[in-house]
């Protein structure tokens, strides 16, 4: 039995409610967790333009895992603290040959210092003010280091585009997906091996916390190895299937789950 030191969670689908707020269920067990010194991280695929949700949330730790662990956010300072880029020649190399595997493909680019699309991607980020739009090879020119390649297919949904995709891919970047309130399936790619779990690891590493004294939540395959590296990993029941036939499931997020399980852990005692 080890001692719960650290928890950390997902945001969308997972500790946000469906409408995209914090309840006050899982607020009040953030801030009952951090009154017993329990550490808070919260590990999402957001890029760090979208952490608003986190405004006014008390006792969540100040860096927060962003782009799937491509990047870590430092609330307290509003900047990019560490990433984990992807290399710009691999990244184009890798969307050619998705293209011919899969043709209908566009891409997009997040970078710590923007965002950038293809014409014709149907990424909801094009409404961003300082988004670029231009072909791949001059986003990788002039947006910068890049930390997650993001590649997009009208007619195929996320798990068959990420299906289809895999072989291609190989093991040059880290792929996965998670669900896509669109009308277009969405892949995602980090450098090879950066995941929530990497950075995870590292965040732990630097609070001198095992892994085996964390406790994790998600919903999507882009959790999967978080909740594979954290002592005990928890999948709401809304989660994908994949999930569900290998985690201890909770209650939904529309029912609070998360926050009502780090109540009754907390309620149990602090080990678990």
């Amino acid at each position: 039995m080890s001692t719960l030191r650290l928890i950390a969670t997902d945001l969308d689908g997972t500790f946000l409610r469906p409408d995209g707020t914090v309840s006050a269920t899982n607020l009040a067990a953030v801030r009952a967790a951090s009154e017993r010194g329990i550490v808070f991280v919260v590990a999402t695929g957001r890029p760090f333009r979208w952490l608003d949700v986190l405004d006014g949330l008390a006792g969540t730790h100040s860096k927060v895992i962003v782009s799937n662990g491509a990047a870590v956010f430092d609330l307290a300072g509003g900047c990019i603290v560490q990433s984990f880029p992807l290399t710009g020649e691999v990244a184009l190399a890798v969307a050619d040959d998705l293209r011919l595997e899969v043709p209908g493909m566009t891409f997009a680019l997040e970078a710590a210092s923007g965002f950038g699309y293809e014409p014709d991607c149907p990424t909801r980020q094009t409404e961003l003010p300082d988004a670029l739009c231009a072909p791949l090879p001059e986003l990788l020119t002039a947006i910068g280091p890049v930390i997650k390649l993001l590649g997009f297919h009208p007619g195929i949904e996320s798990d068959e585009l990420t299906t289809r995709s895999r072989a291609t891919v190989a093991d040059r970047l880290y792929l996965t997906h998670a669900s896509v309130n669109a009308p277009y399936g969405m892949i995602e790619l980090t450098a090879p091996g950066v995941t929530k779990a990497s950075t995870l690891e590292v965040l732990c590493a630097e609070l001198g916390i095992a892994a085996d004294e964390v406790v994790a939540f998600g919903d999507m395959p882009n959790d999967v190895e978080m909740l594979e590296w954290a002592g005990r990993g928890f999948v709401v029941a809304n989660g994908h299937p994949s999930l569900l036939r290998r985690f201890e499931a909770v209650p939904p997020n529309s029912s609070d789950g998360v926050g009502t399980t780090i109540l009754d852990l907390l309620a149990a005692g602090r080990p678990y």
